[in-house]
């Protein structure tokens, strides 16, 4: 999730998490019907305010809207069904969704859409009017489509720079709040609340230190008596710090032991290094036998997930280690071993080995147990992670069989983690910067599915 070193989200293939629910409550109405349950969207009430409706309206009051979920709490990798309802025919509103950042900074998208002859707007079947600032009916557009209105990120919008959403991480805060509004002629009609979970509560959690663990990473893991699933050891980038955290934390809300590690800009007192340069195996390997023996975890179907310069480090402990790790996630991938990275003239190898640097070059894949799954976007401007995936397919595994990639054209360098709960922009290779952020969104959707796929 772009490069703060706290943090960790096809055409779209909802697989029955959009199941919407109906709303049409008339200004003094208590409960809407339908799956959505019980209505806590808050309206003005009848005789306060200003405005009617517009000329399409009969006489009746239709300054109120209501909004309704197909679920007010969801893990925050599911998408939303979002509809209004309550308004007058053809009704033009501003539907709007805000959200706060981990420093406390606002985030906001919003689109104009206009309801139908009955005062409804469906989200999953209309698409924003002018198509901003989302192209085509997506239930989820404005969750994913959220921009930063106050902080530092402000002066990134549009320049290309990569930023992306970073509330409290799952350690600290298991939900974030998403408030949904609905605005006519600049009055608030409605406005709703739900919670995007990054934890169910079956889900357990605990810090690890180089000083009482030998490792730094966050820990999370379904409750004792779970079905034995494959585990997942997650890791980043360049960027360092704990960047898989919160991939970790809802990769065990679907059952899968995982563990967010840090291997590098860990923080001052962390005992871990500044630099990619001459981290060992040992130290991943390591964390990997730990999270092996945790409650829930099937030793035999460990994974590992390495975005970016953590791919090389991913494919290496496949390959090199396999009676340990079966299969590899390699996002936005290289297929060789690069230089140390941030080593100065000090720098010798950015991984080791028991002590010995492993020299720069191609990466082999045919002693890799189960399957290296390579994905990539194909406006990547960081490095050809493209072409890199489709080396890595074009290799076999131990058994014969070739690894697999999955590339989307239009798709930049962060195409890691999960849908939805990843809003910002990023530049692509082309200069382009709102159709490459879209595309990453896609991409987190459909990749974070097959991700899944393979791990059951």
């Amino acid at each position: 999730m772009g490069r703060n070193p706290r943090v960790g989200r096809n055409p779209k293939a909802r697989a029955g998490l959009a199941a919407l629910v109906m709303l049409a409550v008339p200004a003094a109405t208590a409960a809407c019907s339908g799956g959505g349950g019980q209505d806590d969207a808050r309206k003005p009430v009848a005789g306060h305010g200003t405005g009617h409706g517009t000329g399409h309206d009969t006489g009746h009051d239709r300054d109120h809207a209501a909004i309704h979920v197909d679920r007010t709490a969801a893990l925050a990798d599911r998408d939303v069904g979002l509809r209004i309802g309550g308004l007058g025919a053809h009704d033009r509103v501003m539907v709007a969704a805000h959200a706060v950042d981990q420093r406390g900074q606002p985030w906001r998208s919003q689109g104009e859409f206009t309801a139908d002859g009955r005062g409804r707007i469906d989200l999953g079947e209309q698409a924003p009017r002018g198509g901003r600032p989302y192209a085509k009916a997506d239930s989820s557009g404005l969750l994913a489509t959220m921009l930063p209105e106050a902080g530092t990120g402000v002066k990134k919008i549009g320049s290309g720079d990569a930023f992306s959403y970073h509330p409290p991480s799952p350690a600290e805060k298991p939900t974030y709040k998403l408030r949904l509004t609905v605005e006519k002629n600049g009055k608030q009609l409605a406005d709703r609340t739900i919670t995007r979970q990054w934890l169910t509560d079956k889900v357990r959690h605990r810090k690890l230190t180089v000083a009482k663990n030998r490792i730094d990473g966050e820990m999370y893991t379904p409750r004792a008596g779970s079905r034995r699933q494959a585990p997942v050891l997650v890791f980043g980038g360049s960027e360092g710090g704990n960047s898989g955290e919160y991939a970790a934390a809802l990769l065990a809300s679907h059952g899968h032991p995982a563990l967010s590690l840090c291997y590098f800009r860990c923080g001052e007192g962390s005992g871990r290094p500044n630099a990619i340069n001459m981290i060992d195996t040992g130290y991943f390997l390591r964390a990997a036998r730990l999270l092996a023996h945790e409650p829930g975890a099937d030793p035999d179907r460990l994974a590992v997930m390495g975005n970016s310069r953590g791919s090389e480090i991913a494919q290496l402990l496949g390959q090199r280690h396999p009676s340990v790790v079966r299969d590899v996630i390699a996002y936005a991938p290289s297929d060789k071993v690069n230089g140390p990275y941030l080593a100065g003239a000090s720098g010798r190898a950015a991984w080791a080995e028991h002590g010995t640097p492993i020299p720069a070059g191609p990466i082999r894949l045919n002693h890799v147990r189960g399957t290296v799954l390579a994905v990539a976007g194909g406006n990547d401007k960081m490095w050809g992670s493209a072409a890199a995936a489709r080396t890595i397919a074009a290799q076999r595994n131990a058994s014969g069989a070739h690894h697999h990639q999955v590339t989307y054209e239009n798709a930049g360098h962060h195409v890691n983690w999960f849908p939805y709960g990843q809003p910002g922009q990023e530049g692509g290779a082309n200069g382009r910067i709102v159709s490459t952020s879209v595309s990453d969104q896609q991409a987190r959707e459909d990749g974070w599915a097959r991700v899944l796929k393979l791990l059951r």
